[in-house]
């Protein structure tokens, strides 16, 4: 922060525009200093939106790179919440908040979050939600309410039960409680996804055995918020979270996706769009010649690009890893 604090505006301005000359996600000299920048612009311009949530998506990036050592996703959080003070419409800004609760495990505030987000109407399109998105909000909203639900019965369980008898009134409201549970499913904390189109979930002794396999099938296993391995055919390697992101939207999507649409779903804070993806796909391109140069995994097509491998591959996420959505929806 010391080494901006004498410049002006103006000057700060023209530093903005040196850094984004050299944009590099992956470099966390590069994150580091746009945090401190953006602060610092933020500073000076309360009300300007854009600092705001360029510091936001860089407090992510730094929080991924930083493995959470320095709580940069808390950072981020509040980072949020200053875009939501002055846009309290801002869909997309609950929206990625209430993802950042829920990896906080924060059931209540990401409940409230995402029920903003679903219920926000905000005039300017970027800050709005796409139709996946609405879906997305609205299946969190009842994951957190299950969750949260749970939790208060699991402490209804551990109430002294028998002392209650004398009371009539409280015997009744807990036998209502306790009549309206339903069975407690099968514990599936993973979600498999084969070929990109059949989703299942599966718990944990299923995702070691269907994960774990020797044979030639592309594997992309989102362990964590912050590590994701892709493996073929007994080789394996890691890739970043907004590459993985991309990745899986393209897995999803067998059929192609252009541009347009990739960027349309990134946090787009990036001055030159498309050649900020140019170089993720890149990057992508070169850790899957780690697996098998021989095979081209993802291929340019009019407008976009298609995730071209023929045979069967599985997508494997536990439901608290969010990664993709923090990042890409």
């Amino acid at each position: 922060m010391l080494r901006y604090s004498e410049y002006t505006l103006e000057e700060l301005l023209e530093i903005e525009g040196n850094w984004w000359d050299i944009e590099d996600e992956t470099d966390r000299r590069w994150v580091n200093d746009g945090v401190m920048l953006f602060t610092k612009l933020s500073s000076l311009d309360r009300d300007n939106i854009r600092y705001k949530e360029v510091r936001a998506y860089l407090l992510i990036l730094q929080g991924e790179s930083l493995k959470i050592k320095d709580r940069s996703y808390e950072r981020a959080i509040q980072a949020f919440r200053q875009v939501i003070r002055l846009e309290p419409k801002n869909a997309l800004a609950h929206y990625r908040l209430g993802f950042l609760y829920f990896y906080e495990e924060e059931w209540t505030k990401s409940l409230e979050s995402f029920y903003l987000a679903a219920h926000s109407n905000p005039t300017l399109t970027r800050k709005k939600l796409t139709p996946e998105q609405k879906v997305k909000a609205h299946y969190y909203i009842l994951k957190n309410s299950k969750i949260i639900a749970q939790a208060s019965l699991d402490q209804i369980d551990d109430m002294p039960y028998k002392q209650l008898e004398k009371n009539e009134e409280l015997k009744l409201l807990l036998d209502e409680i306790k009549n309206g549970m339903e069975p407690k499913e099968e514990i599936k904390p993973y979600q498999m996804i084969k070929n990109g189109v059949e989703y299942s979930n599966i718990s944990e002794e299923e995702y070691e055995m269907l994960s774990d396999i020797d044979q030639p099938m592309f594997i992309f296993n989102q362990i964590s918020l912050n590590s994701t391995e892709i493996s073929y055919n007994g080789r394996s390697t890691t890739i970043q979270l907004k590459n993985a992101a991309i990745l899986e939207y393209l897995m999803k999507n067998p059929n192609g996706v252009t541009r347009q649409d990739i960027i349309s779903r990134l946090s787009q804070q990036s001055r030159n769009p498309e050649a900020a993806l140019r170089q993720i796909i890149s990057r992508l391109r070169r850790k899957l010649e780690e697996l098998n140069p021989d095979i081209e995994f993802i291929r340019t097509i009019e407008g976009g690009y298609r995730w071209s491998w023929g045979g069967e591959y599985r997508m494997f996420k536990h439901f608290r890893c969010v990664g993709v959505e923090v990042m890409l929806d």
